[in-house]
């Protein structure tokens, strides 16, 4: 994790969807989830230097300290794929989920949590999601998906039983 700029403890959630996925409301959703887990970071995709700036200025207007957001630098394909396990849970984006990210997630071990959405879009994740036998963490609405965030981001040993199924299920689940 050090590697990575990532604290040794605390929670890892992280989102590797592109910026243009991440809307005010899916932050402020992420930002009440940082606030309410000690220690926690959210752990985003870099590239674009105003963005990580603007999400950092924002991130410090709403009260969370902008070291709280680590902004993954962008490498080959491989070696950003092999870095996956380093995060705890995946947050996905509202009303555009994640599509190969999420898949990208769950072969890689990592628990995606979800909103099912009313358009295409916003429900193939869900969709990914429960075909990888995970479809508890498809949440219906988006202050359940703040309420499990929270609940996982403090306990993070809630989370290898999901970690476990997602390994064993590797080779016979839908996905």
């Amino acid at each position: 994790r050090a590697e990575a700029g990532l604290p040794e403890e605390g929670t890892v959630f992280c989102c590797f969807n592109g910026a243009h996925k991440i809307h005010r409301a899916t932050f402020d959703r992420w930002l009440e989830i940082l606030a309410r887990t000690p220690g926690s970071v959210l752990w985003l995709l870099g590239g674009d230097e105003g963005v990580s700036k603007r999400l950092g200025d924002y991130a410090e207007a709403k009260g969370v300290a902008r070291e709280r957001l680590v902004f993954a630098k962008k490498t080959a394909n491989a070696a950003h794929l092999a870095r996956y396990p380093l995060a705890d849970l995946f947050l996905d984006t509202t009303p555009y989920g994640a599509h190969t990210t999420a898949s990208d997630a769950l072969w890689s071990g990592v628990p995606v949590l979800t909103v099912s959405g009313r358009s295409f879009a916003s429900r193939v994740c869900g969709s990914l999601v429960r075909a990888a036998g995970l479809p508890e963490l498809v949440c219906a609405t988006t202050q359940d998906y703040v309420e499990r965030a929270v609940a996982y981001g403090n306990d993070r040993a809630s989370l290898a039983p999901l970690r476990e199924r997602l390994a064993a299920g590797k080779d016979s689940c839908t996905l």
